[in-house]
């Protein structure tokens, strides 16, 4: 249905001439024509996308293309070591290829969330049947083969088969929370609307396809079928691709080919210098500079962080087994790291904030004992009874609040002396709803209980006007709360009436009894969550399909309405400018009557202005901003299989708090992807000096090419990885999100890069000038030294800042046991494979020395971090 035919403001004679259909409904022959259009009440799709297009697109991820340029280069060095006759190594080239084939694995198999969100909403038309007018018969039909035009009728209980206006209902009430997130049940109306424009909710007259009837029966006329529907309109939003990196893949990208560019510069250097050093020697020779080419792709193999991929899969895969004990249930490996870059959360209210479940907040009454004997009588809930042995009330959730208080707080009470003899349903005129209760205590033989809207209650009590406006002034007081107020009276009948013709002529002289506010309560725990977002500069934005009442009193519950907040409806955010609403979205705080389109500009906007967005939700109307936010969350309890499908993270406890825990989780593992990298780049950058200063000092190379290879393969293996077992520092969550314009390499880590590398290198120096090791001695003693500085300076990237790691040295098990197994490993070749790795063998005493001189790295760290905290003080 489309904005330009306004179905809800015309009346029905000129919507039967629009759909080209009559009070007999279609006709044989508008039918067949429907159906030879191929045109049926289903929701259409994309076509998927195959299998190979998915890895190749897994394939153009920029980290994944520098990992395939360095597996071409280690086939090359491969390729110049059998030419020179001398053994390959072909470990490093099935390493690099096991993290391209892991990282694509996981890009391509996450691809396949957005069909499953499809196949989940294209569920809730595809099955079932309906009763339809066609040729004045009434005939029951597929739902599939409904069109626009045709008369149905439905029942309570009834799914809505597609989206429709109501020629006539009798006591209607529909709910919509799936689709607009109002919380309340809608009563419906078959009358035309007046004004300007409606937003979806507040479309009394109209019934839209998957929402559900609560109450009473209705004639409708259908209007949209399949894709035209508002679910269609949601289910082709979700089908649309974005392609969205997070800042943690952008970041990477970035920083690989900074990094290889870095090792290819520096490598063509070392080669320029060492076949001058050739030159200068007279040993300019063909095998020389075959050898001098296998140093340099070594050293640009070495620099390529090609362990970083499988780092960061083990890392985040962590992080799903963390979430998942937080109840969070992960789909999307790479949103457990961009959740903690989150700056702003857009959070729908119902099932989410709140409850979802009406319950009773207040009771203000003159008669308690009356009314709840009102509640027990004067109500149309069906029950059930569950496994303990307590009722379980069914039905409008309303009625069902005041049971449950009713049965709460006053069950023991029993009312056996009394039975219904007459019951008058709600209407939207009268608004109330009247009970007639026969009874023979205390000579009393009929009460007529009453409740409904507080202004019609009071309009029928005998009450005087001073407390007629004090209870008022309590009633708009738990309205402006965003409180459904429902008022409560009675009436003593010493003789039967009349009571089937005589309503209206009973609704006068009622004792009124009080009156009761309900609301969808917020959860405890999400004081203390939205406490801890403000801490952490986190944004919080409410988006609802409630009223603006509702909406704003939760906000304001929450603490979120500040001097400068906008609390606005959706009709005022449609009706702004791209430029406008830019310059309102920092203040604006609740938008209520939210449509799913308004979300969605919502969200495209804040992204557009460079925010990172988490979107929250349980409902279909919230499906297309949880797919289009960088992280969806949905409500695991609560929520629609849609949303749930739609989501990157589910929570299985429906728990705002829980997307607290997430964030700080995320930050977690972005500092242990900072240590990763601090710890990979110090030995990058530390073999690149070493290799760089020995040429320029014509020392000869001091490593290996087969060294260089095996420190590099101790660099990004297992020692590396045990960073990201690091546990998530405190206080994290009382710092502001990262800067997402700033690269993964700040200032810090620089620091702590430049000074630890250098350090190494000097200390290498220092060792071979002291004791005078010869040229030929040079590789084994560096090899030694060298792996030894390497594999301690692991401790120093526990911390990424100036804060000392002596308090918390060993508190990572993970990392102790393969740093043990590192130093084993490194004996075993010193003692067993020296001839492999190209090393001599040395005395106890000059292990003893390289052991001594390679515990001063952990020495200068801490030594360096105490004087940086002494200046920044």
């Amino acid at each position: 249905m489309e904005e330009k035919d306004n179905f809800y403001k015309k009346d029905i004679e000129t919507i039967y001439k629009i759909l080209q259909s009559k009070e007999t409904g279609l006709s044989e022959e508008q039918v067949n024509n429907w159906l030879k259009s191929n045109k049926k009440n289903m929701l259409s799709k994309l076509p998927e996308k195959s299998f190979l297009t998915r890895v190749i697109v897994a394939l153009s991820e920029p980290m994944v293309r520098v990992l395939i340029f360095a597996i071409f280069l280690t086939i090359l060095i491969n390729i110049i070591s059998i030419i020179e006759h001398q053994e390959p190594d072909w470990g490093q080239t099935t390493g690099i290829i096991f993290s391209v084939i892991l990282a694509t694995t996981v890009t391509v198999f996450m691809e396949k969330k957005s069909q499953d969100a499809f196949s989940a909403l294209k569920k809730i038309g595809d099955k079932g049947s309906i009763k339809v007018l066609r040729d004045n018969k009434v005939c029951i039909i597929s739902i599939e083969y409904i069109f626009p035009g045709d008369i149905i009728f439905i029942n309570t209980g009834d799914k809505i088969p597609a989206d429709g206006r109501i020629i006539e209902c009798f006591d209607l009430s529909i709910d919509e929370s799936m689709l607009t997130g109002e919380s309340m049940v809608v009563k419906k109306i078959h009358e035309s609307l007046q004004g300007e424009r409606f937003s979806l909710s507040e479309r009394l007259n109209m019934v839209y396809s998957g929402t559900f009837v609560i109450d009473g029966t209705a004639k409708i006329i259908i209007t949209a079928i399949g894709d035209e529907t508002e679910i269609g309109k949601i289910s082709q939003s979700i089908q649309i691709e974005y392609n969205i990196l997070t800042p943690l893949q952008k970041e990477l990208g970035s920083l690989g080919k900074k990094i290889a560019t870095v090792g290819i510069i520096i490598s063509i250097i070392v080669f320029c210098l060492k076949i001058f050093n050739y030159h200068v020697d007279n040993e300019l020779t063909l095998s020389n500079v075959a050898q001098a080419i296998t140093i340099c792709l070594v050293l640009i193999v070495s620099t390529i962080p090609e362990g970083l991929p499988t780092m960061i899969a083990a890392t985040l895969a962590l992080g799903v087994m963390r979430l998942s004990k937080d109840n969070a249930l992960v789909k999307k490996l790479a949103v457990c790291e961009s959740i903690g870059a989150i700056d702003i959360i857009c959070s729908d209210k119902t099932g989410t904030l709140t409850e979802n479940k009406m319950s009773v907040t207040n009771i203000i009454s003159l008669r308690k004992e009356l009314i709840f004997e009102n509640i027990y009588f004067n109500n149309t809930i069906s029950t059930k009874q569950d496994l303990n042995n307590k009722i379980e009330f069914i039905g409008n959730p309303t009625e069902v609040a005041l049971l449950n208080f009713y049965q709460d707080n006053f069950k023991e009470k029993n009312f056996e002396d009394k039975k219904v003899i007459h019951q008058y349903p709600f209407s939207s005129t009268k608004k109330s709803m009247g009970t007639v209760v026969k009874s023979n205590f205390e000579n009393l033989h009929y009460l007529f209980f009453l409740k409904g809207a507080p202004e019609k209650i009071l309009e029928t009590a005998s009450i005087s006007i001073k407390e007629k406006e004090k209870q008022m002034e309590l009633i708009i007081h738990e309205q402006n709360l965003g409180r459904r107020v429902l008022a409560f009276s009675h009436r003593v009948f010493n003789q039967e009436e009349d009571w089937k013709e005589d309503e209206l002529n009973l609704l006068r002289n009622f004792i009124y009894d009080g009156f009761i506010s309900i609301s969808d309560p917020i959860r405890k725990e999400v004081f203390q969550a939205i406490d801890i977002c403000q801490k952490a500069n986190i944004d919080i934005k409410i988006l609802t399909g409630d009223s603006m009442l509702t909406a704003n009193a939760i906000a304001n519950e929450l603490g979120l309405i500040k001097e400068k907040s906008l609390v606005l409806e959706a009709r005022e955010i449609d009706k702004m400018t791209e430029y406008e609403l830019k310059g309102k979205l920092k203040n604006i705080v609740v938008i209520g009557r939210s449509n799913p389109l308004t979300k969605l500009r919502i969200v495209n906007a804040l992204m557009e202005s460079g925010k990172s967005v988490a979107v929250t939700g349980d409902g279909i109307n919230d499906a297309p901003s949880l797919k289009r936010a960088e992280v969806g969350i949905a409500m695991g309890i609560a929520g629609t299989e849609v949303s749930k499908e739609t989501a990157d993270i589910v929570l299985l406890n429906d728990s705002f708090a829980t997307i607290v825990k997430a964030i700080e989780s995320g930050r977690g593992l972005y500092e242990n992807f900072q240590k990763f990298i601090q710890f990979q780049q110090t030995v990058n950058v530390g073999a690149l000096f070493l290799i760089l200063i020995f040429e320029l000092l014509d020392w000869g190379t001091p490593l290996k090419p087969i060294q260089i290879l095996w420190i590099n393969i101790m660099m990004d293996g297992p020692l590396a990885i045990s960073l990201s077992f690091e546990k998530t520092r405190k206080h994290i969550m009382d710092e502001p999100p990262r800067d997402k314009s700033k690269s993964i390499m700040t200032g810090d880590l620089w620091i702590n890069i430049l000074a630890n590398a250098l350090f190494m290198v000097l200390v290498i120096i220092f060792f071979v000038r002291v004791f005078h090791i010869s040229r030929e001695m040079i590789p084994t003693y560096t090899f030694n030294l060298f792996g030894f500085l390497v594999t301690l300076n692991v401790y120093n990237c526990k911390s990424i800042n100036k804060k000392s790691i002596i308090s918390n040295i060993f508190d990572n098990k993970t990392l102790n046991i393969i740093f043990l197994i590192t130093i084993l490993i490194q004996l075993i070749i010193v003692l067993f494979l020296r001839q492999f790795f190209s090393i001599s063998i040395l005395t106890m005493k000059e292990y003893i020395s390289i052991f001594a001189f390679g515990f001063l790295i952990i020495i200068f760290s801490e030594f360096l971090k105490f004087w940086r905290r002494i200046l920044n003080k």
